[in-house]
């Protein structure tokens, strides 16, 4: 089987979502001026609006503002979904490779940012970019399946991950995964190196940070949401890598009952 090359370099950011990110990467985030951006932007706004109000952000009343929005879900999210709209206007929609839809890729993203903020809520511990890294680090497979559907090798692919992990499907595929190319996407689109480092290393996991993250994607993904496979795979990462498993069950049953 032949392997795929990755090409080196990925569209740029469309104009007005550039300085948003710019914003970001000075470290020089007001929300007024957020929202204003934001709002001189009516499709990127409209797109903001109907993410929030899905049901899997759990919001008890309709989110009718950006304002409204930026408020209740914070910067660090509008973020994600904010890049997670630029990266779906750079690259064709078409995650059939992974057997999923973009409906499913979203309410995985926005799964995995709830899960994160409840098993952490009573810690003190920022997880701003923990936040963001777990709400875009999947950003790799969109590009991977683009690739895959390019060189005609979808089936192939789909073959690969019935016997093999979707981790190692990808290797054999491109010698490298999609959290490599998730990480080099955002270093050109001007992510700091500590966020971009993050999402490098989900499948190696070094940092604490790093294995929060793969945890999340283990038991939130591709493969699964939350069932008991999923989970029971995640709980024994909890034990390899020494981190308390307690808050982590107690936040998945409180999800749980929402969905």
């Amino acid at each position: 089987m032949n392997n795929i090359i990755i090409p080196e370099s990925f569209p740029n950011l469309p104009s007005a979502i550039q300085k948003i990110q710019k914003m970001f990467a000075m470290d020089n985030v007001n929300s007024a001026m957020l929202v204003n951006l934001l709002q001189e932007e009516p499709l990127l706004s409209a797109n903001i609006l109907k993410l929030v109000n899905s049901a899997h952000y759990g919001l008890s009343h309709k989110v009718t503002s950006i304002g409204h929005a930026v408020m209740l879900l914070g910067t660090t999210i509008i973020r994600g979904i904010v890049m997670a709209t630029a990266l779906k206007k750079s690259f064709p929609l078409n995650l059939s490779p992974y057997k999923i839809s973009i409906e499913l890729f979203d309410t995985i993203c926005i799964l995995r940012g709830r899960l994160l903020k409840e098993w952490f809520k009573d810690e003190n511990l920022d997880i701003k970019s923990l936040s963001s890294a777990a709400f875009l680090m999947e950003s790799g497979k969109i590009v991977m399946a683009n690739e895959i559907i390019k060189n005609n090798l979808s089936e192939n692919f789909i073959e690969l991950i019935e016997n093999h992990t979707i981790l190692e499907a990808e290797r054999v595929l491109f010698h490298t995964d999609s959290y490599q190319i998730a990480s080099k996407l955002f270093k050109q689109w001007q992510f700091d190196d500590n966020f971009t480092d993050l999402i490098q290393g989900v499948s190696d996991p070094k940092m604490d940070e790093q294995k929060i993250l793969r945890v999340l994607s283990t038991a939130i993904g591709v493969e699964g949401i939350l069932n008991d496979t999923n989970i029971k795979e995640a709980l024994k990462l909890l034990s390899e890598y020494k981190l308390d498993s307690t808050k982590f069950t107690e936040a998945v049953t409180n999800i749980k009952k929402e969905l």
